[in-house]
């Protein structure tokens, strides 16, 4: 849920989950929630005092996994140097665990990077979408494809920014954030490769 600062009350992020079925904090099957970081998971549990296990989900790749996932995500080149697992965001009831009734309980000082990003994804030249535009509200909730509501309803790219208001070079230093997080990750303490957290 970008926004980095901003109440989701001010954004389309309150009205997604009414308009589409769903939003990008309610996975659908199969679908996994935000990759965090180490320093998203120290962030996290500064801020709420959660263990790790009770927010964070843990998926192991295999190789071709891991090469697919960078290819898609330029970004998070370097994430699965030190590990196979990738950590997520923990869904509980067909949401994640930190959506609360008003939106998301942290605060934006808190959040993954990945949030904060969102719907905007860093690529190799430049910016890109995390989802696909279906053309119209009516047609992204009949897809059943993760979508937003704030690229269905903006038109253009710097309505978009509005819609959220924020600048590229405040992006730019979100991306340059997440790629310093990505190349400290994982943390040194914690498992590299283990079994799952629940």
């Amino acid at each position: 849920m970008g926004s980095a600062g901003k109440t989701s009350a001010e954004l389309p992020c309150r009205r997604c989950a009414g308009a589409l079925g769903r939003s990008c904090c309610q996975p659908g099957p199969r679908e996994r929630l935000a990759t965090l970081t180490a320093t998203d998971v120290e962030r996290i549990r500064g801020a709420t005092g959660l263990r790790r296990e009770r927010f964070v989900d843990e998926e192991p790749f295999g190789p071709e996994e891991i090469r697919a996932y960078q290819a898609l995500r330029p970004a998070w080149t370097g994430y699965f140097d030190h590990t196979t697992v990738r950590w997520g965001l923990k869904a509980e009831h067909g949401a994640c665990v930190l959506l609360g009734p008003r939106g998301c309980t942290l605060e934006p000082e808190s959040r993954p990077t990945a949030c904060l990003l969102y719907p905007f994804e860093p690529t190799e030249s430049g910016w890109g979408l995390a989802v696909e535009r279906s053309g119209s509200v009516a047609e992204a909730r009949a897809s059943g494809e993760p979508r937003c509501l704030a690229v269905e309803e903006a038109h253009g790219r710097g309505a978009l920014l509005r819609t959220f208001r924020i600048d590229v070079q405040t992006l730019t230093a979100l991306a340059k954030r997440l790629r310093e997080e990505v190349r400290a990750h994982p943390h040194p303490r914690a498992p590299v490769k283990g079994t799952s957290v629940r």
